[in-house]
């Protein structure tokens, strides 16, 4: 390999059909160049290491090939060698992250009514044109908008929503898109071969996933992961150069998780720890391995399912509310990253909050088919009738059987199972109670708040909500679900909207609230200090400010 010229450099495209991705745009420019219907003025938007800079350059060259205006360049002509070493006259690429002043620009424009000194056309490509100065934008108006016929605008920007509507306006707009990581590992591969670098698969799928979709940065580090690994490119080595984390430990914290295993969780993570994993690319990992417990429970016959057994073992331990919390949390996790004390810790609140939330573990098939049965059963010990009993009912052992008569008879046919309603969970009767330990359940929490309990009848509990926060309605299974996993209990929920009695949760706490508040304004309004500064000095007192002990400020001003 040649060390002399970084990767990202040595294969750099120099035509369109080296050009790997952005075939839409490409495209576009084909069918403009060969029919000779060219635009002024072309701006490319898209994230980094996409193209715009590469595309720029070859369709100057395209449109300055001495062999004619193409869509091909020869790539071998005096034009296309010095626009690729970026010494040709007529091309112009300005960094406006560094030229951002109105008098640069000015100068630069001045020169456009100029003809071309050797070539066809005069190209100026303006890089990262979102960094110039309004005043700048405004000298460049009338001349983008009118450009002489020998000049060709070619913009480039990573953030178009600071570029002015009326520079949009004047110019052919191309969003370039992030690069598939298939796309991205099938190129690194390619340049490996010729190279003659020994690779290994997974480590380019790993150095394609870091690029986050551009191939610049890709080839960078490609670049690194050649140098780490002396020369060669291995999965392992890739993986402590990147800082991520291995499949088969993130396996270990669901598994761990399953179990409901804190103690081992937590010696999981000081071994992360210990080996300086990224906790962020580990969260993000987690909440990748969750999308696909996912769908491997909504789709049992998926590709997730067949490519990695171990992991599809785990999908029938959660049901699908707990798989969609616990990536809820993941993701939660890892975009409050930054604010926790460190990465460790966070990573660590993050896996506690999944083991405190989960509502319980799906219930196995044979339970499920157990419960649809029918209620009469054969007599059995008491503690096989509680093991078989759906969780609504309650049933009567069956009367002791008579005493066996000397001469042998036919065993009398079993006695009927009595089946009885279960009352309502003792829990259930301190609604106010039961509504606040739903906190940390999101809008099921908001919908217990504003409801008030009107009778708990035949299996199911029946609520009122104020017709002013009918809104919550469409949360009501998560309420149900909710209470099914604190009062272990089949639960039936019914909620109708009409004129609350303000006996909900919501509406006590907001009584208390006015409570306090009346009287830290009638406490403010009695001090001394204040009378006598409002009485002799003309004050006024401001009562919004007021705020009760404990609220805001934390007291009563």
């Amino acid at each position: 390999m040649t060390a002399s010229q970084a990767l990202a450099r040595k294969w750099r495209p120099r035509s369109f059909s080296e050009l790997v991705g952005q075939e839409h745009v490409v495209r576009a420019l084909r069918n403009a160049l060969e029919s000779g219907r060219l635009h002024h003025a072309y701006l490319f938007t898209g994230t980094r290491g996409v193209g715009k800079t590469t595309i720029a350059r070859i369709l100057a060259k395209c449109l300055n090939c001495e062999t004619g205006l193409t869509a091909e360049p020869c790539g071998t002509c005096a034009t296309c060698r010095d626009i690729d070493s970026g010494r040709f006259p007529d091309m112009l690429e300005v960094d406006a992250a560094t030229n951002t002043k109105v008098e640069e620009m000015r100068e630069l424009l001045d020169n456009a009514q100029y003809m071309p000194v050797s070539g066809r056309y005069k190209v100026y490509i303006i890089d990262e044109v979102h960094m110039l100065s309004r005043s700048a934008f405004n000298s460049m108006l009338k001349t983008l908008e009118e450009p002489p016929e020998h000049v060709k605008f070619i913009l480039a920007t990573t953030d178009p929503q600071k570029v002015p509507v009326t520079v949009l306006s004047r110019c052919l707009q191309f969003s370039l898109r992030p690069m598939p990581q298939e796309l991205i590992a099938s190129r690194l591969a390619h340049i490996l071969e010729q190279e003659k670098v020994s690779f290994e698969v997974p480590a380019l799928s790993l150095l394609a996933q870091a690029a986050q979709g551009s191939m610049r940065d890709s080839l960078s580090l490609l670049d690194q992961a050649v140098a780490f690994g002396g020369g060669q490119v291995r999965t392992a080595e890739v993986g402590d150069m990147l800082g991520t984390i291995e499949r088969q430990a993130l396996l270990d914290v669901l598994q761990s998780l399953v179990r409901k295993d804190g103690p081992g969780l937590m010696r999981l993570v000081q071994d992360m720890a210990e080996r300086g994993i990224s906790f962020e690319r580990a969260l993000q990992e987690l909440a990748l391995m969750l999308h696909e417990l996912a769908l491997m429970r909504a789709i049992p016959d998926s590709e997730f399912a067949a490519a990695e057994p171990a992991l599809a073992e785990l999908a029938p331990h959660w049901d699908d509310a707990t798989l969609q919390l616990l990536y809820q949390i993941a993701i939660q996790s890892r975009r409050d990253l930054s604010l926790a004390p460190d990465e460790s810790a966070g990573f660590r609140m993050a896996l506690l909050r999944m083991l405190a939330f989960q509502p319980g573990a799906a219930p196995p098939a044979a339970e499920q088919a157990s419960g649809e049965r029918s209620t009469t059963r054969s007599p059995a010990p008491k503690a096989a009738e509680k093991a078989v009993a759906p969780r609504h009912e309650r049933v009567t052992p069956p009367q002791a059987p008579a005493a066996p008569s000397p001469s042998p008879s036919p065993a009398p046919p079993p006695s009927p199972v009595t089946v009885a309603s279960k009352g309502p969970p003792p829990a259930i009767d301190d609604w106010s109670g039961l509504a606040q330990r739903l906190a940390g359940a999101g809008m099921a929490h908001e919908l217990a708040r504003h409801s008030e309990m009107v009778r708990y009848a035949d299996g199911t509990l029946h609520l009122l909500l104020d017709a002013e926060h009918r809104h919550l309605l469409p949360y009501k299974e998560k309420l149900r679900t909710a209470l099914e996993a604190i009062l272990d209990a089949d639960i039936r929920l019914s909620v109708e909207t009409g004129e609350a009695s303000g006996q909900s949760l919501a509406a006590v706490e907001y009584k208390q609230q006015a409570v306090r508040q009346r009287e830290a304004e009638a406490s403010i309004k009695n001090d001394p200090f204040v009378r006598a500064v409002t009485e002799s000095l003309g004050g006024k007192l401001v009562e919004s400010t007021i705020k009760p002990d404990g609220q805001d400020q934390g007291e009563a001003r």
